[in-house]
């Protein structure tokens, strides 16, 4: 048996979707999400390419929506990229979304210390660890450790690990 076979099964799939899943913004929200701060910009000025201050601004929305990171392509973005290359450079031919794994790393930093977040690396998962076993002494729920779980990480501005 597989170890995803195994695994106990607290949400189902609109749940790990709502949860993991990129985010679909409306053209309402797009503004709210896309607009960026005085702090924003000067992470933006960093960056040299407008490819690059694109693909920036699409996961710093991204990220003010889900408190996670997301590795996509014009296709999967494409309105949100259309959208921001309008805003913020038009006359500029998006053709595609592509970059470096370094820079998309780089950008993240910049992201996670503009909202004072950490990735949550093997020490803060040991911690979370621990806070399982703590909130499943309190109650067998699945959902509810699952829940306490999610209040620690957000509590200490901890990205959430992966599906």
């Amino acid at each position: 048996m597989e170890t995803r076979e195994r695994r106990l099964r607290i949400l189902g799939e609109a749940e790990i979707d709502a949860l993991y899943g990129l985010p679909c913004f409306d053209d309402d929200e797009r503004p709210e999400y896309f607009s960026i701060s005085p702090a924003e910009k000067r992470a933006l000025d960093q960056l040299h390419s407008i490819k690059s201050r694109i693909y920036f601004i699409l996961q710093l929305g991204y990220f003010k929506s889900q408190h996670l990171f997301f590795v996509f392509g014009l296709r999967e973005v494409e309105a949100d990229a259309r959208y921001v290359q309008e805003q913020y450079s038009p006359g500029f031919e998006l053709t595609d979304l592509r970059v470096a794994k370094m820079t998309r790393l780089k950008q993240q930093k910049l992201i996670l210390d503009l909202f004072g977040y950490q990735i949550c690396d093997a020490e803060h998962r040991q911690a979370l660890s621990d806070k399982a076993r703590q909130a499943a002494r309190l109650s067998s729920k699945p959902v509810y450790v699952f829940r306490e779980l999610i209040h620690y990480l957000e509590g200490q501005r901890l990205v959430m690990p992966g599906s």
